[in-house]
């Protein structure tokens, strides 16, 4: 991911590093985060519009800086948030950092970011000028000693664990953990797990089919079709995800604007409270900084939007179109 540089004159006290990884032990680490599967890469799609694209665009939704120093902070925290070398809006620097917090956070477990404190290199200031967060990769933080540290390239050099692997140790007082709660972090890694096996299976009933359009086997692919939905349905019920409706058959519309209701609202659940954890970091960030502020979304629909759509769909109040449309 490209971050900001810092302006010139500013000294970085990152710790973590982001890199590409070419050591075997390294990758099978970061391979096991990664969204390359097939059905791990449509959720993952998916979940970019955790906010929507049309955030800050005309009157639509919008993300906007609140607080007695929201002109001072505001600039700063857009910075601090931006993936690329300059972003257009704050509504930008937001959508990009939730949606991809929460991809990471379905994906592949609790997100930690580094707060980079920036201070002006000439003198010793006590107060730094900027700030950045900064991904730890997923799959690369762990523990040594009960203190975190994140796995690097030997060719980075450092210390090295038992295993022989290459560690930086990162401040604990500079680390931000994104996480779901317990209950549904384990109904989220059990989904992520079938949707692995599911993607490296693949294609496996192929040999099957040629088979049975010989007449040398009773498989079906029908039945098979119709199996592999029903497991899917059961799985991915927790949120809702409907795999882009690759398994509708036998399911009634109805049930299907309930799936897209439950995605959406879980959805809105990830935001909230990746919201709410960027808050409090941007308050402890400005007690450093000397800013009090938090940004605030507008227009964008809440957990009672999802509550009244689900009573309107019992209820027969609203046509299936227009709460597929709120769904979307």
């Amino acid at each position: 991911m490209r971050r900001p540089r810092p302006a010139d004159g500013l000294r970085s006290t990152r710790r973590s590093r982001t890199f590409y990884p070419v050591d075997p032990a390294l990758q099978e680490r970061m391979r096991a985060a990664s969204f390359e599967p097939y059905y791990i890469f449509l959720l993952h799609q998916d979940l970019d519009f955790v906010i929507p694209y049309t955030m800050g665009r005309g009157g639509g939704p919008q993300a906007r800086v609140t607080g007695p120093d929201a002109d001072k902070a505001a600039p700063l925290i857009e910075r601090a948030l931006a993936s690329q070398d300059w972003t257009p809006s704050i509504s930008d620097s937001v959508r990009q950092f939730v949606s991809s917090t929460a991809q990471h956070l379905v994906i592949s477990g609790p997100v930690t970011y580094e707060i980079d404190y920036l201070y002006p290199e000439a003198g010793t200031p006590a107060t730094p000028t900027e700030f950045r967060l900064e991904l730890v990769l997923p799959g690369t933080l762990s523990y040594h000693g009960g203190q975190p540290i994140q796995y690097i390239p030997a060719a980075f050099g450092g210390p090295q664990d038992k295993t022989g692997l290459t560690y930086a140790d990162l401040d604990p007082a500079t680390l931000v953990t994104f996480r779901l709660d317990r209950a549904e972090e384990a109904a989220v890694r059990k989904m992520v797990s079938f949707l692995r096996a599911a993607s490296s299976l693949q294609g496996a009933e192929m040999p099957l089919m040629e088979q049975s359009a010989r007449g040398g086997t009773p498989y079906s692919f029908g039945e098979h079709q119709r199996e592999s939905g029903e497991l899917f349905a059961k799985v991915t019920e927790p949120i809702g995800w409907n795999a882009r409706g690759l398994f509708q058959d036998n399911h009634l519309a109805p049930y299907e604007v309930w799936r897209q209701l439950r995605f959406l609202e879980f959805k809105i659940r990830l935001r909230d409270m990746i919201m709410d954890r960027l808050n409090t970091t941007l308050s402890e960030v400005g007690s450093k900084l000397g800013f009090q502020a938090s940004i605030e979304l507008i227009g964008l629909p809440t957990l009672q939007d999802v509550n009244d759509a689900k009573s309107d769909l019992r209820t027969g109040r609203r046509s299936l179109s227009d709460l597929a449309t709120l769904a979307i």
